[in-house]
């Protein structure tokens, strides 16, 4: 079935009170953000919830509606709370537009013309118009409308193991006892699950899929594997489908490199790495290639000062590993002292003067050299493509900022902003997440726009025969 696909990306791309909604001059508004309650401050952690059951949020008092129950217009609330959330709380909007041409005032329109054609309300069939219609942003911060399945692995923290701390307890612990999430998510119910699987699987059959820079048709998915091009002269690794595979597979890795002392040129194939922790790059890859020390690369931080960012209160900057143990340096600012202080050439002013604050920021520990010199003294060259996110992200800029390694292919898929924060739409209850940080390099461009590489492909070939080619020429000019 097309829904395969579906959650395969799920897994790839890798919290919440609700005011009462309420159109006003054509933005959605709610209660002001200081009188949000959280959700853990209303419940214990042990109650059991009916489907009628009123909770407080926001200082108001909301039904817990039955499914069944909700109207369309119901639908549209929600629709308008989610870009309310997100218009004021994820930060990565506006890079997602200039930066890869996706309008989310345009996704949402679709929405809404799909729902108001909706001959009676269903949600399930909602939530496949959602995720349909919103498709295109999935994975940029780490945007994501979750399903059923989604759902439960999170519950189950099956795909998140390495991402932990105080945030993500948060998270979970909304996902395990948020009575809107009991309400919509229904743990075993198979019916519900084949609705919203059969209700996508229509929209996919007339509409086809959404474009997404993290699944296409073309995208290379190989497991590791080590390989002579040349003999004695052209090496090759690549890096394979996940970081967690490139760590089982770190004693080949290392058994390889004693074997290209000599050779000329080292080509690593990162394309098409879903991620997972960076750290098994940086420890396999790349400290036993450096020359040297290299500092933690120098990034900034940016911020929203509302609800969905704050609800972290002092856990806020805490590191995890899948946010790259990033963590800001000195305390944060409001964004025009930042701004003042120092030197961005590439800063977007558009994206960043929205924010409320920002901050210094980068990894807590450097990048030091494996041994005593680099197990492989000749030319490297890193592969990329515009399916590397997250930790594939991180590791593609980690090398980049390493000086001496050259990247060829295509601008890598960003989907990197820090912890992500979970919301849910106030009368079905689905959730939605995102990042909350607008995280740049040291001259201010967002990681989210993607790493630019030093050579693009050339017309007609990959990023591997555009190494081989730019090889060849280098031996032409060398003769």
């Amino acid at each position: 079935m097309k829904k395969a696909w579906l959650l395969t990306l799920f897994i790839v791309l890798f919290l919440s009170a609700c005011g009462t909604p309420r159109e006003e001059n054509g933005d959605y508004a709610t209660q002001d953000e200081e009188d949000f309650t959280p959700y853990e401050d209303v419940y214990e952690d042990d109650e059991i919830y009916t489907a009628r059951q009123m909770v407080e949020v926001g200082g108001i008092m909301r039904e817990i509606m039955p499914v069944g129950s909700l109207s369309i217009e119901h639908f549209l609330e929600d629709i308008d709370y989610m870009i309310y959330v997100l218009k004021n709380n994820f930060p990565l909007l506006d890079v997602a537009y200039w930066a890869r041409g996706i309008n989310y005032k345009e996704l949402a329109a679709g929405v809404r013309e799909a729902v108001l054609a909706m001959e009676e309300p269903c949600e399930d069939t909602f939530l496949a118009i959602l995720t349909w219609h919103f498709m295109p942003l999935f994975g940029t911060g780490h945007f994501m409308i979750l399903d059923q399945q989604v759902f439960d692995n999170m519950d189950q923290n099956i795909h998140y193991g390495g991402y932990s701390g105080q945030k993500w307890m948060m998270n979970r612990n909304l996902l395990r006892f948020s009575p809107l999430a009991n309400r919509f998510y229904e743990r075993g119910n198979q019916e519900r699950i084949d609705a919203y699987e059969a209700a996508l699987d229509r929209l996919l059959e007339v509409y086809g899929m959404p474009s997404n820079r993290f699944w296409s048709d073309d995208r290379i998915r190989q497991p590791v594997n080590t390989s002579s091009i040349e003999e004695n002269r052209i090496a090759y690794i690549s890096a394979g489908r996940s970081m967690e595979e490139l760590r089982q597979n770190q004693a080949q890795i290392s058994n390889f490199f004693t074997q290209i002392t000599a050779y000329e040129h080292l080509i690593i194939d990162l394309r098409g790495n879903s991620g997972g922790n960076a750290d098994h790059f940086l420890n396999i890859l790349l400290a036993p290639l450096l020359r040297e020390p290299i500092e933690s690369p120098n990034a900034f931080l940016f911020f929203f000062d509302e609800y969905y960012v704050r609800r972290f209160g002092d856990h806020l900057f805490q590191p995890t590993i899948y946010n790259g143990f990033m963590t800001i340096f000195g305390p944060y600012r409001p964004v025009n002292e930042i701004l003042a202080d120092y030197e961005l050439p590439h800063i977007r002013h558009g994206d960043v003067e929205r924010f409320h604050y920002g901050a210094p920021a980068g990894r807590f520990r450097n990048i030091e050299p494996t041994g005593d010199a680099p197990v492989f003294d000749g030319k490297i060259w890193l592969l990329t493509d515009p399916s590397l996110g997250s930790a594939a992200q991180r590791a593609v800029w980690y090398a980049k900022e390493a000086g001496h390694i050259t990247l060829v292919g295509d601008i890598t898929g960003g989907c990197i902003g820090g912890p992500r924060t979970l919301a849910f739409m106030p009368n079905t209850g689905i959730i939605f997440y995102f990042d909350i940080f607008y995280i740049t390099d040291s001259r201010g461009r967002p990681l989210e726009a993607g790493t630019i590489p030093h050579h693009f492909n050339r017309s007609g070939m990959d990023a591997l025969e555009t190494v081989l080619a730019l090889i060849a020429e280098g031996d032409v000019v060398a003769s």
